[in-house]
């Protein structure tokens, strides 16, 4: 996809495990190995919940990037005091220097999920990251996933019938790619 496009949205990829938890509020930060790019902070990233769901789920936004080593990142998050504390250690080993937690706020869970099957119905450019991927406005994923977060965000819009918006909105998707 041709990447001079402005527009576009990041998708995160995330084990559901940890997604779940991130939606139910439970985890606040998300920990990785490598930094996201400050240009994403305060914007939403849509999370990719990898393994069982194999869906887009949500979205969150990032209000700060904790960077240091494994014990300042426990601290920092305060996973020093948690019972899972422990498998912050297991990500990054005991002593590492290059530790990110990024700070979630705005989480928000989709009443549908856009299925991976779904989006490669619509586009060929739908395979998932491994960590985050870019969707540029010029694909008709980036369309569907903005139509997806404004008609099933569960944040109080939500729709009377959820089968039926799904199906028009993959429909009208399928209509547009034929053009």
């Amino acid at each position: 996809m041709d990447k001079n496009h402005k527009n576009k949205i990041a998708i995160i990829s995330i084990i559901t495990y940890y997604a779940r938890q991130i939606f139910n509020e439970t985890k606040l930060y998300e920990f990785r190995k490598s930094p996201l790019k400050k240009d994403l902070l305060d914007k939403k990233i849509y999370v990719y919940s990898a393994k069982k769901d194999k869906a887009i789920i949500g979205y969150f936004k990032v209000s700060n990037i904790l960077n240091g080593n494994t014990d300042e990142i426990l601290k920092a998050t305060g996973y020093d005091k948690r019972n899972d504390g422990n498998e912050i250690i297991e990500y990054y080993g005991k002593n590492n220097s290059n530790c990110f937690a990024l700070q979630l706020y705005d989480v928000t869970e989709f009443e549908e999920y856009l299925s991976l099957k779904n989006m490669k119905s619509i586009s060929k450019n739908a395979d998932m990251p491994q960590y985050i991927k870019f969707i540029y406005d010029n694909d008709p994923l980036y369309h569907v996933i903005k139509e997806w977060d404004k008609t099933f965000s569960l944040d109080g819009n939500l729709c009377n019938d959820p089968l039926k918006a799904k199906k028009m909105i993959l429909k009208k998707a399928r209509m547009r790619g034929k053009k």
